[in-house]
């Protein structure tokens, strides 16, 4: 086995023993995704190697460079918070300028009208 594939098979096979024994589901930050917090969203992406990541989608008319995602202690796990109302919205996370993906995190998702697909969050409302 390669140094690297055995590497990330340790690191699933950690975050599998570490979920059990936490009840079953690890933290949020490790889960990645959207997230719905008070007045809105967290949306979450990792990847280590990005230098630049924009989240875009229909709530911000898929401006390119309007929302840049943070990733504060380089870690690679870029966050954003985002205010979201009621409703369901398409989105995807620009990187670099170039590469634009669906969230891997988040399996919800509808075709793009470009060959691809947008990722989909709801937000319903309180006590749904």
């Amino acid at each position: 086995m390669k140094p690297s594939l055995r590497h990330l098979c340790l690191c699933l096979a950690l975050s599998l023993v570490t979920a059990a024994g936490c009840g079953g589901r690890p933290p949020a930050s490790q889960t990645g995704g959207p997230e719905a917090v008070e007045g809105g969203v967290l949306f979450r992406y990792k990847n280590p190697d990005a230098r630049r990541v924009n989240l875009v989608g229909d709530f911000n008319d898929w401006s390119p460079t309007a929302d840049v995602m943070t990733d504060e202690n380089g870690d690679g796990e870029w966050t954003l918070f985002y205010p979201l109302g009621v409703g369901t919205y398409a989105y995807k996370f620009l990187i670099d300028g170039k590469n634009w993906v669906s969230d891997p995190a988040n399996p919800t998702s509808e075709p793009d009208g470009f060959n691809g697909r947008n990722s989909i969050v709801k937000i319903l409302p309180r006590g749904s």
